[in-house]
């Protein structure tokens, strides 16, 4: 989904180019590893071996759209996320105080498997609990809540803060009395786009027809990407 997509030695953007893909072009992926974070359509870190023009080599799942909950499997060898190896699968108590890191961590497990959106389904976390598949179902999973609230109930978990203090980990949305359905929405905040002067983010979230995703948002623009919040039990 990106026009000239490069194909490189290693999973990162200083290892050599090997070769382009044009936009449009269906790739198979042989596996997926960790590697140097991009921000282009889609906000990852994830890297996609792949083989085009007879070289072999990653390309940033950045720009390659993947069918909404195909497993991708992880190269052998595949590097877990920093700090400290903090992944999805790290222990942790449901409802117990969590790191940013860990909120993180479990956000990507839905946006890089690309779960689609449905109010009226639910999905497993690493630890096997449910969580329903829309805006406040995501972030539920991502704080490890005992259970699912709405955007109208959330705010019983959360307490407001301004713009300068959010912090990777923290959210952005409208939530509380009168924000059901349509009428509100909540993401996770992964940090500023450097260089944008706070004017756009890098979000975690389930998004309407588009599904599980990390993406670039603008701040300030809408309805629901004024205001942050802050996780009471928030560890870090």
């Amino acid at each position: 989904v990106g026009d000239g997509v490069n194909v490189r030695s290693q999973a990162n953007t200083r290892s050599s180019i090997l070769t382009s893909i044009p936009s449009g072009t269906r790739v198979a992926i042989q596996c997926q590893t960790r590697g140097a974070s991009v921000a282009g359509v889609y906000n990852t870190d994830w890297w996609a071996k792949v083989t085009y023009n007879g070289k072999t080599g990653y390309a940033s799942r950045a720009y390659i759209r993947v069918a909404a909950g195909t497993n991708v499997p992880t190269c052998a060898g595949s590097p877990a996320p920093a700090p400290g190896g903090v992944n999805a699968w790290t222990p942790h108590a449901v409802g117990a105080p969590i790191s940013r890191e860990l909120v993180i961590a479990r956000a990507k497990f839905w946006t890089n498997q690309r779960l689609p959106y449905n109010w009226n389904v639910s999905y497993k976390d690493p630890q096997g609990e449910y969580y329903r598949a829309d805006c406040s179902g995501l972030v539920s999973m991502a704080l490890h809540l005992t259970w699912s609230p709405s955007t109208e109930s959330l705010t019983q978990y959360l307490h407001p803060i301004s713009k300068s203090s959010l912090r990777p980990g923290d959210l952005i949305g409208n939530l509380g009395p009168g924000t059901g359905g349509a009428n509100g929405h909540v993401v996770v905040f992964n940090g500023w786009v450097p260089g944008s002067n706070q004017t756009k983010f890098y979000s975690l979230e389930q998004q309407g027809s588009v599904g599980a995703i990390a993406q670039v948002r603008p701040w300030g623009t809408s309805y629901w990407n004024k205001q942050g919040w802050r996780y009471n039990k928030i560890s870090n």
